[in-house]
Formats: structure tokens, sequence, C-alpha cells
């Protein structure tokens, strides 16, 4: 019994010696694991040894990869906007300039013309179609002229004659052309029908027969009345009562030619610049090409000598002349682009004198 114990037991052990010599057989056996060359371009990294990168994000959009894309998805980033670098314009998607379309451009009214202007005297009235008709490409010019003929009356309401609005109207004939007038009055009754009788002469504006005007329209400019250049009313009164003078042009005309009575009337030259600056002559861009101002003659006769030099003659005071502004006579002011200005003594009618 002893024996068969003994015997089993040597034959567990010689097997088990068999059985660990044939493990450790097998494992000297088995090929090793290449060692990888981390500069050779022809090995590939066991995706199970590649360390993940701290600083990748797994999660981060802008990093993940479409299985089904093979070409990595970027999300656009926000603009910086202190970034100055112009980013150039896709010009595939930029329409084509039409280079055959010309922009108009303003014209020249003196291209291929050299104004002439006409030089009129100063001591004599040029009829107002004439001055009209030598107005050069690079001028613009003011008709300042009296009223037309007007009734007896004193105040504002007295309106024009007949004769008055007819002359008026003959006026308007000689100022017939393609621009239209721009038209200012004082706001008496005489001086609105006389602007409007002249841009119905013109044919700017029409009358029907009920009265009615169609076409006009006018500016006020009250301060172009009589007494723009009286300076006390008073003494005046006082010093034609004093000296026995009935009319009172009499006094107008030995102030601007003799200097007489200076207490009563403005500095003429003040007066008159003041005038042409305030309601005449603005910068040659502002202005109208041609306008009529209707006023009166106790402005016009002062200011028609001042622009002359006192060479046209309307001495009423003196025994030997005793002329005076007739209706619808004045002085043209003329500008040209460079904003230089001269002047032309006018008459609307027959005569300038009166």
């Amino acid at each position: 019994m002893k024996k068969k114990f003994l015997l089993a037991l040597a034959t567990a052990a010689a097997l088990s010696a068999v059985s660990l010599t044939a493990c450790s057989s097998d494992s000297s056996s088995s090929p090793a694991t290449p060692e990888v060359s981390p500069t050779d371009p022809t090995q590939t990294t066991d995706p199970a040894q590649t360390q993940t990168d701290p600083a990748q994000n797994p999660s981060d959009p802008a990093t993940q990869q479409n299985p089904s894309d093979t070409t990595s998805a970027v999300t656009p980033q926000p603009t910086d906007p202190t970034d100055t670098t112009a980013t150039p314009a896709d010009t595939a998607t930029q329409p084509p300039v039409d280079t055959s379309v010309t922009q108009p451009v303003a014209s020249d009214p003196c291209e291929g013309i050299l104004p002439q202007p006409k030089a009129f005297p100063m001591n004599e009235f040029a009829d107002v179609g004439e001055v009209y008709r030598n107005i050069q490409c690079n001028e613009k010019v003011v008709f300042l002229v009296r009223h037309g003929e007007r009734e007896a009356g004193i105040g504002s309401e007295s309106p024009l004659t007949e004769d008055g609005a007819l002359e008026a109207q003959e006026m308007g004939a000689k100022l017939v052309g393609p621009t239209e007038f721009k038209f200012i009055h004082s706001g008496f009754v005489r001086t609105y029908q006389t602007a409007l009788n002249i841009a119905i002469g013109r044919g700017q504006s029409q009358m029907l027969p009920d009265s009615s005007v169609v076409n006009f329209a006018a500016d006020t400019i009250k301060q172009l009345a009589d007494g723009w250049y009286l300076k006390d009313k008073e003494l005046r009164d006082t010093v034609m009562k004093r000296d026995s003078i009935k009319n009172v042009n009499v006094i107008y005309a030995a102030w601007v030619y003799e200097g007489q009575y200076a207490d009563v009337f403005y500095d003429l030259e003040e007066r008159s610049m003041e005038l042409l600056n305030t309601y005449v002559i603005k910068d040659y861009a502002a202005m109208p090409k041609y306008t009529v101002i209707a006023s009166h003659d106790q402005v016009l006769m002062p200011l028609t000598a001042f622009a002359t030099q006192k060479q046209i003659d309307l001495k009423l005071h003196e025994p030997t002349s005793r002329k005076w502004l007739s209706y619808l006579a004045g002085v043209a002011v003329i500008i040209n682009d460079k904003n230089e200005v001269r002047y032309v003594p006018i008459k609307g009618g027959s005569s300038g004198t009166i």
C-alpha cells in the first residue's frame, strides 16, 4: 500500500516537471516585440501606446472630426475688433463697374466763349433791354427800378395808372428770354404791380380776364421803401419849412450832390453799401441769373447817383437842371463769377429823367 502511494507521488511529480519544461520552452520561443524608432517614417505608433496631449480637449468641436469626413471641421472664430488688418474683398462677388456710363458734369456756361463785358457810360441812362442783351455768360444782374406811373395819392395803396401798367409791360418785353426772372418789391401796391406787369410783358406771368394772376411770385423787402436814407424826419420837415422848400425831392438832391442837410440823412456811401450788401449783392453762386427789384425814387435816386459816382444828372435842386429820376429808371447791379461788381444807370421807358 505504501509503495503504491509513493509510486503515484513520484509519477505526479514527474508529470509536473514535464509540464513546467513545456511552458518554459513556449515562452522563450515567442517573437519579441519590435522596437519602434521615433525617427523612422516607416513605423507607425500603436494607438494603444499613444499618450493623450493634455492640451488637447477631446470635447472641443474645433478639433473633432466627422467619421465620414476626412477634412477637419473648423468653427469660425470671432473677429478681433482691435485688428485693423484689412481683409481683401472677394472680387468674385463684387458687381463689375460699368465704364460705359458717363456721369453728368456741370457745364461751364463760358466754355468756348470769351466774356467781353460792354462798358456803358456813367453819365447817361442806357436802355434796359440793351443792358440785358449784353449780360455776359459769367455775369448776373439785378435791375433796380422805380415803380411805374401811379395814381395821385399818398401812402402805400395808390395803384399804377393804365399808362403805368402798360409801360411796365413794355419794359418787360425788352427782357424776353429763356431764363425766368426773380422779382422783388417793397410791399407797396405800385411796386407790386410794377413787378407783376414786367413779368407779364416778358411772358413769364399772365393775367386772366377775371384779373387773377398766373405764374407770378415775388419777394417783399419792406426796407426798400422811401425813408431808407432818411435819418431824422422831424429835422427834415423843420429845415424844409425854414428854407421854404416845397418839394421834398429838392432836399434829397441838395444832400446827394452838395452835401447839404447832412444831419437829416445818413452818410450816402455807408448807407448805399449797406443796402447793396444786405439786399442786392450776394455771393455769385447764390444769386439767380436775373432779378428785378421795384422800389421808389427816394431810394433809387441816391443809390443811382452813388453807383455812378454822381456822374448822372439828377440835380433837381439846381434851377438850370431840374432833373429827377423817371418812372422805371434806376441802376443795374452786375456781378461776375469773381464777385466783381459794376453799375449801369438804366431806363425802362423812353427817358431816365423827368
